[in-house]
């Protein structure tokens, strides 16, 4: 087992330093990571998801999201109190193992609505570190309070949650999903990237005093700036189980033009900031960053970006003008593909052959998308690439009720694609550390 001790070092000069590292994983199985939407039991009509809807057979991981951090005692809180624990929906959730043995639950902290400055703010005291990391494990003190609280006044399950997470629930591991470390345009600090560190390896060393398997993991973007401002990459990628790639929302109504939003490789439109900014790139910029690939999943989603074009523009091609005061919700999987095959439908469904992914338009509607045939092609690009395996966001967008054919049609080629795929072990990388990065830690590796 490697060991946990770190040696500070630190950088004073503008070089760089070239050093082999090895990495010792061995071939594995390749996983199927699948997001859950606590909150898709709200929805109405067809777009209702429960727990009883998720093929626990189709994934190796399943992911429920999310929770949060209290900013006031820095413990793990649930997000929504009803659905969490009333409807017992942390509980139902670690109960598909019963129906599916294999099948490990994780649950996932953050998210995009959760916002960053709580987590800037966790991370920046060791002591906050602590009482979060106590909340998700507990510690003897914990559990004693906890005992002479039920004693006194009886069953509460809100005390629990806040004592001892991961044994009350039965989960099988922590998803880190705080988007970003050092952002500021998300409330984030320089000082986040090493105190995020700090939080991963503090993580680490209490997981494995427990005599349990559980696994840490961590949502991630593939941007040069945000791998920079945040993360330690070849740390986290040693310390963690896998790392998630989330490679989608890659553009948006933000750009001012309509595009696909999780293109595998640069088209000729891609320019300046976005040149790099496509799965193919941003993943090889982890490794290139001294991630080794078997660390690595490749995220796809099973949504659309929509947008309203542009009343000045006849044009429907990817990078066409859009107006950018006009809102529209995204579109789910299953209500495109409904869109498309619905009798005498105006929709028209065109390819992007550099970006490989679809498009589809409708009067001054335009959404990019994924389908099976681009899903397909990430697939063959994980396996040829010898990544770790693909995760998705979310399972409430797949066709899962059937609506156009079978049911659950993405992550069934995830699932047909990657069970009989065997990750191959990571060759030596190459890892260049700057004196951009004023602190780096050493460990050995094997």
């Amino acid at each position: 087992m490697p060991s946990r001790k770190a040696a500070t070092v630190h950088l004073f000069h503008l070089i760089f330093i070239i050093a082999t590292v090895q990495y010792c994983s061995g071939d594995k199985p390749a996983r199927v990571g699948c997001y859950f939407e606590s909150w898709a039991v709200r929805n109405e009509g067809k777009g209702r998801y429960t727990i009883d809807d998720i093929p626990g057979h189709l994934c190796t991981h399943v992911y429920y999201s999310f929770v949060g951090v209290n900013n006031v005692t820095w413990r793990l809180r649930e997000l929504d109190p009803k659905v969490d624990l009333k409807m017992n929906g942390f509980r139902n959730f670690t109960s598909l193992k019963l129906k599916y043995p294999e099948l490990k639950t994780m649950v996932s902290v953050g998210g995009w609505a959760e916002g960053g400055h709580n987590y800037s703010q966790l991370v920046s005291r060791k002591e906050r570190r602590d009482t979060f990391i106590d909340s998700v494990v507990g510690n003897d003190l914990h559990s004693f309070m906890n005992s002479l609280y039920l004693k006194i006044y009886g069953h509460d399950e809100q005390t629990l949650v806040l004592a001892e997470f991961m044994h009350e629930f039965g989960f099988d591991g922590l998803d880190l999903d705080w988007e970003y470390p050092g952002a500021r345009e998300r409330d984030g600090k320089p000082s986040d990237k090493d105190n995020f560190l700090y939080l991963v390896e503090e993580l680490r060393r209490r997981f494995d005093e427990e005599d349990s398997d559980w696994e840490l993991t961590m949502a991630v973007p593939l941007t040069r700036p945000k791998l920079k401002d945040g993360y330690h990459v070849p740390e986290l990628c040693r310390i963690a189980n896998a790392i998630n790639v989330m490679a989608y929302d890659m553009r948006g109504i933000w750009n001012g033009f309509a595009d696909v939003h999780s293109p595998l490789y640069k088209r000729p439109h891609d320019t300046r900031a976005l040149e790099e900014v496509n799965v193919n790139d941003g993943l090889q910029l982890w490794v290139d960053m001294g991630c080794p690939t078997d660390k690595l999943v490749v995220g796809v989603p099973f949504y659309g970006h929509t947008y309203v074009l542009s009343p000045n523009d006849t044009s429907y091609e990817l990078g066409a003008p859009i107006d950018k005061n006009a809102t529209i919700r995204g579109m789910s999987y299953y209500q495109i593909c409904q869109a498309l095959q619905a009798n005498n439908s105006e929709w028209v469904e065109q390819w992007d052959e550099f970006g490989l992914c679809p498009y589809a338009y409708k009067d001054d509607i335009w959404v990019g998308y994924e389908n099976p045939k681009s899903i397909q092609i990430k697939m063959d690009f994980i396996k040829e690439k010898g990544y770790a395996g693909a995760m998705m966001w979310a399972l409430g967008s797949d066709d899962f009720r059937g609506l156009c054919g079978p049911t659950n049609p993405l992550v069934t080629i995830l699932h047909n694609n990657m069970k009989d795929y065997i990750v191959p072990t990571a060759k030596n990388l190459t890892v260049w550390v700057s004196s951009e990065t004023t602190k780096i830690s050493k460990r050995e590796l094997c």
